[in-house]
């Protein structure tokens, strides 16, 4: 199965050294971590340092966890235009930092136009202009990317301006590979539909994504009464048996990170996804006799 890692957001407020050892003893073995991320910062005073960076990869290599990727993580179309070139600003300065933590990768979902809430819809999300707007962000930041060896991904979501897996293969037949990629992670982009014929929708995603996408994301997908979320591994309504034989069969080398847990909730997540993986083996063998 694929090598296991986390999101330091899981561990939000703990200091670098606890979290490292606490991912040790789990067995994990790779970390996607923000470095604005509180707890992080007590190291200095300057989150941003390429100094700080390389205090981080080391304590977390010393432990045997590998830096991933870095969540980079805002909202690149947030409606407040002065606002978002200040993020923008931001997320540079993070890609900038990739070779320090020693990834080639940073992680940031495209946003939404709501007023208030990036993760909740607006109408101006569907229209062409803004798609045009998203283009422009998306190949700056690229560009930015390449001119530091790192590879931008991005992590679509159904209710974000990049809402499908297809939009994503037009994002990229229109701007090219050079410096940019997709986190795999297919709960995102699941509708209410999807849940009707989910070996269908995921390979779809599979096959528009999985190419140029170098980490998975382990997490679930929800449609109840609040609407769509995507909560821990095991809280909603996706087979993790079909997502962990695609996984199997088609990026096994990809490390797959844990997300949307509590820390007391991490182990019970991973036990949810090594029995997924060894029902879908099963399955496997099933098929092939």
């Amino acid at each position: 199965m694929n090598r296991l890692g986390f999101m330091s957001y899981i561990y939000m407020g703990w200091s670098a050294e606890a979290m490292a050892e606490e991912a040790g003893k789990l067995g994990l073995s790779s970390v996607q971590l923000d470095p604005r991320q509180k707890g992080l910062q007590l190291m200095d005073d300057e989150p941003l340092s390429p100094l700080r960076a390389e205090q981080l990869r080391r304590l977390f290599e010393d432990r045997g966890i590998a830096v991933a990727g870095l969540s980079g993580y805002t909202n690149l179309m947030n409606p407040n235009l002065e606002k978002r070139e200040s993020k923008l600003q931001q997320l540079e300065k993070l890609i900038d930092l990739c070779p320090a933590y020693g990834t080639r990768y940073i992680a940031t979902e495209t946003g939404s136009l709501h007023p208030t809430n990036s993760w909740l819809d607006d109408e101006g999300n569907r229209s062409a202009a803004t798609w045009e707007q998203l283009l422009r962000i998306v190949d700056r930041l690229r560009g930015r990317a390449v001119k530091s060896g790192a590879v931008l991904l991005l992590e679509g979501f159904a209710l974000n301006v990049l809402a499908t897996a297809e939009q994503a293969a037009r994002l990229l037949e229109k701007l090219g590979s050079e410096g940019l990629g997709f986190v795999m992670d297919p709960f995102n982009y699941l509708t209410k539909a999807d849940f009707s014929r989910q070996a269908e929708a995921m390979r779809d995603i599979f096959d528009a994504i999985g190419g140029c996408s170098p980490i998975a994301h382990a997490k679930d997908a929800l449609y109840d009464e609040r609407g769509f979320t995507t909560p821990r591994v095991g809280a909603g309504q996706a087979d993790w048996r079909i997502y962990a034989q695609l996984l199997a069969e088609r990026l096994p080398h990809v490390p797959l990170i844990l997300e949307h847990a509590k820390p007391e909730e991490v182990s019970e997540c991973l036990a949810l996804i090594r029995q997924s993986f060894g029902g879908a083996e099963d399955r496997s063998g099933r098929q092939a006799q």
